[in-house]
């Protein structure tokens, strides 16, 4: 397998966990940035890398996040509007 990562620790084969994890705040009006989340089953040892890029462009701000969750920056905008009214 081409995407199969290896542990540093014990140099068994790691099982991904969760693909395309959003790091980050979406406070800030910047692309979050999302990891694939890696685990050793044998020893533990868990393991960030970049996630692929199968991100979706929001179409109403532009804002790259994962297919998995709505825009946190319009659900952030939108909360901050209903309060401002």
């Amino acid at each position: 397998m081409a995407d199969e990562k290896i542990c540093p620790v014990c140099k068994k084969a790691m099982t991904l966990k969760e693909k395309s994890y959003p790091m980050g705040s979406a406070l800030f009006k910047a692309d979050r940035f999302h990891v694939d989340i890696y685990a050793c089953d044998t020893c533990g040892h868990v393991e960030l890398c970049e996630a692929k890029s199968d991100l979706v462009k929001c179409p109403v701000c532009g804002n790259m996040h994962s297919p998995k969750e709505k825009c946190a920056i319009c659900a952030l905008n939108k909360g901050l509007d209903t309060a401002n009214q």
